[in-house]
């Protein structure tokens, strides 16, 4: 059965909210759902990308050239009643995307190619960036629950048994994550960060 395993990874530039969740589907069937905004509707919410402005930068100058100097693609998840708009940061097919939101900054989701003796499997790697440990436990409490959640819907929507969680577990579990930094690898409790 499938779960979540969230925690914080200080960086050198910040800290970071990171979900894994493990999925026993190759990392092609895994990506087309990520990116389809119909299964989009079924575990966070349909999106619509612009990429009139990108485009229309890159017709200015050489299209092989002038990729560091183009704005990046518009974002736009319907919520039903309001829009979360945003813009795409980062995007390699099959890989990762990279996006910054209006209302939670920066997030990613990064696939992972795992081979298990019975079979291929990925693992989903969620991030939503802060710029210090207290901003991350701050971000983490207040969002972590409901990004577990979409996660849970994501392997739900793949056909996956996924592990139950209600709402008091995973306020209770974000609430308190373990902090692992990146460059020692060593995990250390929230007292032992000043």
């Amino acid at each position: 059965m499938t779960s979540t395993s969230p925690r914080l990874v200080k960086w050198e530039n910040g800290t970071d909210l990171v979900i894994e969740l493990p999925l026993a589907l190759d990392v092609a069937t895994v990506w087309s759902k990520l990116v389809d905004s119909e299964t989009a509707r079924a575990w966070f919410a349909s999106f619509t990308v612009d990429e009139a402005a990108a485009s229309s930068d890159s017709d200015d100058s050489d299209s092989e050239d002038s990729a560091e100097g183009d704005s990046n693609p518009a974002i736009t998840f319907d919520l039903g009643e309001t829009k979360l708009h945003g813009e795409i940061l980062s995007c390699e097919v099959e890989d990762h995307v990279l996006v910054e939101l209006d209302d939670f900054g920066v997030l990613g989701m990064a696939l992972l190619a795992l081979e298990l003796t019975d079979g291929d499997a990925t693992l989903l790697i969620f991030t939503q960036s802060a710029a210090d440990v207290e901003s991350a436990r701050l971000k983490a409490a207040d969002f972590g629950p409901m990004w577990d959640t979409h996660l849970r819907l994501f392997a739900r929507v793949l056909g996956l048994d996924v592990a139950e969680a209600g709402e008091e577990e995973l306020l209770a579990l974000y609430a308190d994550l373990e902090l692992e930094d990146s460059e020692t690898h060593d995990s250390e409790d929230g007292a032992a960060e000043a």
